[in-house]
């Protein structure tokens, strides 16, 4: 006996000393944690998009046919981080994208016009002599001197009006022969163009080869003054006529510059021609006092959401609240010492679209933490001791868990790896938050509950929110004993068949009598009697079918709102902008040269704005609009911010996204087959496309713009709807993995859906007031994310129980195992009730009270034979009851020991 006590006692010594372990574990990294990233506005690094600065994706065009080599991008990378550098930029970033791109982001910057005329411009410097021109016309006009002259605009009438800009001359390569290139350039300085002019020259130096070349062709022209035209990224700057020989190879340029013009040439000259012709597929300005608004927007919707979610938690749960609150807590911590341990090696970068990420993984962590509250009450309403059911209910919750946040990660990392622009970052923020809440279930949570059920949580059930779980479980153990089945089963409520079972009733024998009393007097924050959502599968599947239709239609009849980012163009939001009316900021655009511009008011933080749309692709013209209309209203360069969209840039995010969400349907699919099976897999998927079909309709029919941000929300419900599903799947295969199931397939699904219901409804209001708080207070950006969220989360609640499970139910209910089932016991769902003592008699007839009946009526039978004489009621129940076998433990139906 002592050896057998020794046994039992090592296991939970162990477990207790491992619980501790993870909990020193747990303090150890939240002392780093906090280490690493305090200050957080030091530690973690903040993208443009809230400190400001220029971003610019330049994306490759070969200039001869031929596919751009790694080797051009190498070089082309190389050259503008030098010039880059030569801006005067700090901490700048000038990296590769994909194969034919170049992402430069300068945080700070203020000239942001000089930058954009700096950075991408080819550098494509030729020395030619004018009788090599091929085109007669073209000579001529070079001879005249007509290379350059003030450009102009046209409006939508035909008229021209003059732009304020130089305009140079175009001449296409192959038509004239060049003397030298900037290959042979040696050195590059500024002087004037002569004495007393107020225009600029950019004098150069040519190497031996080049000076020679240039030598002999001055040589040639002195005698009739000919000219030798200098051409560069394929404009005529000018064509000075050969006053004399230039043997030196000291050659001066000139083109009626600025300083600031004669600067940025020189910047181009001294690093290079880029190999090949790049153009602005993506650009954006943004100034540091917006961004810098739009993180405290983001920090107050986060703090908001974190401060909502715990307030409920805490209220519903009461002291499992208090656990939950301490477990986001640590998520929180554990999160942001990940971001500030990548941002010390430059991993990281917190954009407004990873704000938002991490505002909605606030609610995936309580949707974690909610399961695992409800899975502990729940196994304790079963009949288990509170240290059980801490054991057994954390353990069952935590595969729950992993397997749904399995399903959201892949969706997160296709976002990362194959979505363009911020939905990357907003994949990123996504897959790290995933990462901290499966952490802290394994080390703090789970350890947490474990230490304190014995001794701290059982001795004080009605603080810790268990009383009511608790005083069910003893109602049903009564309930047991008089129906002589087990409490478990009790507890499951299986409403029984009133033609081949006895139903306790009051009033039948003082033990039933008292049971069926207590049962009716218990109390609890879970559902005493299924909901019977299968048995109007018919009216869900319909609506959704009209749903589905109907937003169809909406979309073909009204089409989508789609923004610059997939059409191209020029998007200026201005801020702050007080008392300018929307006429005064048109007749600025008008007067900057956009006179088809598309405006309209914003607010923002409770200030006025303007949000401003033209047709401009050209990053140049936009931002120089921009400063124009800023400078005319009043206002500075901080207070707007300009993005501009090359027309191919739409056709790759439209490209990268649905690459991005058809493998993540793909991987989701496997995932799901591998771990349960296929058909899940595929009507999870069914029910994600209702949920995107409807978000898709309602954008359509309101009209909002159709943005990358919408992408990423419309991908980040792909997560959340399939993690509702997979925790109800899980839980209907949980139910059905017993080999003596004596109901049918729809009527374990029904109670299993009514098991997980109290969850999903948490869950959905928990990720749903972050959001709320995002449409509310968030910025634009963060209100992109929000209205796209908040129709996906309760889409992806309703189709988990109107759209997943019907249609699930109904194609296993085929297999012949479970039509077997439905033939035994019909075709009318059976719905669980844990005060049966009332029921109506349904096909659904469990082993236990088969058994039970079946040994009241031998015993019945053997005392009339005996004595002639039916036995009383009392001794007729007793015979019912079960007979200890060897005090063996056997498994229940549902898969739990009795």
């Amino acid at each position: 006996m002592a050896l057998e006590r020794n046994v039992k006692k090592k296991p939970a010594r162990t477990a207790d000393r491992r619980n501790v372990w993870l909990l020193i574990l747990t303090t150890l990294l939240i002392v780093v944690s906090v280490v690493l990233f305090t200050p957080p506005n030091e530690k973690i690094n903040q993208g443009l998009d809230i400190q400001g600065g220029l971003s610019v994706v330049l994306t490759a065009k070969s200039t001869d046919g031929q596919p751009v080599t790694p080797e051009d991008m190498e070089k082309s990378r190389a050259i503008i981080e030098s010039r880059v550098n030569a801006l005067g930029a700090s901490e700048a970033t000038v990296q590769e994208q994909g194969s034919d791109q170049i992402l430069v982001q300068i945080p700070g910057l203020a000239d942001t016009e000089e930058a954009l005329a700096t950075i991408g411009r080819t550098g494509s410097l030729e020395f030619a002599r004018l009788d090599s021109f091929t085109d007669e016309e073209v000579r001529n006009a070079i001879d005249s001197g007509q290379t350059s002259g003030e450009g102009t605009v046209t409006d939508e009438f035909g008229n021209a009006f003059p732009s304020g800009q130089v305009q140079h001359m175009a001449v296409e390569p192959g038509t004239y022969t060049p003397i030298v290139t900037g290959a042979d350039i040696t050195n590059v300085t500024i002087g004037r163009e002569s004495e007393g002019s107020t225009y600029y020259s950019v004098n150069i130096t040519l190497n031996s080869q080049g000076a020679k070349a240039f030598a002999d062709a001055s040589r040639d022209l002195v005698a009739d003054h000919g000219k030798i035209v200098i051409i560069l990224d394929g404009e005529v700057q000018s064509a000075p006529a050969v006053q004399s020989e230039i043997p030196n190879g000291e050659v001066s340029i000139t083109g009626q510059y600025s300083l600031e013009d004669a600067k940025a040439l020189q910047t181009i000259l001294e690093s290079g021609s880029l190999p090949v012709s790049f153009e602005y597929a993506q650009s954006q300005v943004v100034g540091p006092t917006l961004g810098q608004d739009a993180l405290v927007s983001g920090v107050i919707v986060a703090l908001i959401g974190l401060a909502l979610v715990m307030l409920y938690l805490l209220f519903f749960y009461k002291g499992l609240g208090i656990i939950t609150a301490a477990a986001m807590g640590v998520f929180a911590v554990l999160y942001l010492g990940i971001l500030a341990a990548l941002s010390a090696f430059h991993l990281f970068s917190l954009s407004l679209a990873g704000i938002a990420g991490i505002v909605l993984t606030i609610g995936m962590a309580a949707d974690s933490s909610i399961l695992t509250v409800e899975r502990f009450r729940e196994e304790i309403r079963m009949g288990r001791s509170v240290k059980a059911a801490s054991i057994t209910g954390v353990k069952h919750a935590i595969f729950t868990s992993i397997d749904a946040d399995l399903v959201t990660m892949v969706s997160a990392l296709c976002l990362f790896f194959l979505a363009a622009a911020s939905v990357k970052g907003f994949g990123m923020t996504l897959a790290l938050g995933i990462i901290c809440d499966i952490a802290m279930m394994l080390i703090f949570k789970a350890p947490l509950i474990r230490l304190l059920a014995p001794k701290v949580i059982a001795r004080h059930p009605g603080f810790w929110g268990i009383k009511d779980s608790i005083d069910a479980s003893k109602g049903y153990a009564e309930l047991a004993a008089a129906e002589g089945v087990p409490e478990a089963e009790a507890e499951a409520g299986a409403q029984m068949n009133a033609a081949e079972t006895r139903v306790i009733a009051e009033g039948e024998g003082e033990p039933g009598s008292v049971a069926v009393t207590a049962v009716r007097k218990i109390k609890g924050r879970f559902i005493k009697r299924d909901i019977n959502f299968l048995g109007y599968r018919k009216v869900f599947l319909t609506v959704a079918a009209v749903a589905m239709v109907a937003c169809l239609a909406i979309v073909g009849f009204r089409g989508l709102n789609f923004g610059i980012e997939f059409v191209g163009g020029t998007s200026v939001a201005f801020h702050g902008t007080g008392d300018i009316t929307t006429e005064q900021m048109r007749e600025a655009f008008n007067d900057a040269g956009e006179p088809d511009a598309v405006i309209q008011t914003t607010e923002t933080g409770g200030e006025p704005g303007f949000l401003v749309r033209t047709t401009t692709t050209s990053a140049e013209d936009a931002t120089a609009h921009a400063n124009q209309v800023a400078e005319a209203l009043g206002m500075t360069s901080s207070d707007f911010e300009v993005t501009t969209i090359g027309p191919d840039w739409g056709a790759s995010v439209i490209q990268s996204s649905l690459i991005a969400f058809l493998v993540s349907i793909l991987l989701i699919i496997v995932y799901i087959a591998i771990r349960f099976e296929y058909k899940m897999g595929v009507m999870a998927i069914v029910a994600l496309f209702h949920d995107l079909i409807l978000v898709v309709g309602i954008y359509a029919l309101v009209g909002r713009e159709v943005n990358p941000n919408t992408i990423a929300a419309l991908l980040t419900i792909l997560g959340y709807s399939l993690y509702d599903t997979v925790v109800v799947f899980h839980r209907i295969n949980d139910n059905m993995k017993g080999e003596d199931i004596r109901c049918t397939f729809m009527t374990m699904a029904n109670h299993s859906m009514n098991q997980v219901f109290i969850r999903t409804i948490n869950t959905t209001l928990t990720s749903f007031i972050p959001v709320f708080a995002m449409l509310l207070f968030g910025g634009e950006t963060l209100k992109d994310f929000a209205f796209a969220m908040a129709i996906g989360l309760i889409a992806g609640s309703y189709s988990s129980i109107a759209i997943a499970c019907p249609l699930y139910c109904l194609w296993k209910t085929r297999e012949p195992k479970f039509a077997k089932l439905q033939k035994k016991y019909g075709t009318e769902v059976g719905l669980f009730e844990f005060d049966h003592s009332a029921s109506t008699g349904i096909a659904q007839v469990p082993l236990a009270r088969l058994e039970a009946n079946a040994r009241a009526e031998a015993y019945v039978a053997e005392q009339k034979e005996a004595t002639g004489e039916a036995p009383d009621a009392a001794a007729v129940a007793a015979a019912a009851k079960p007979k200890p076998v060897n005090n063996k433990k056997k498994k229940h139906r549902h898969g739990r020991a009795q």
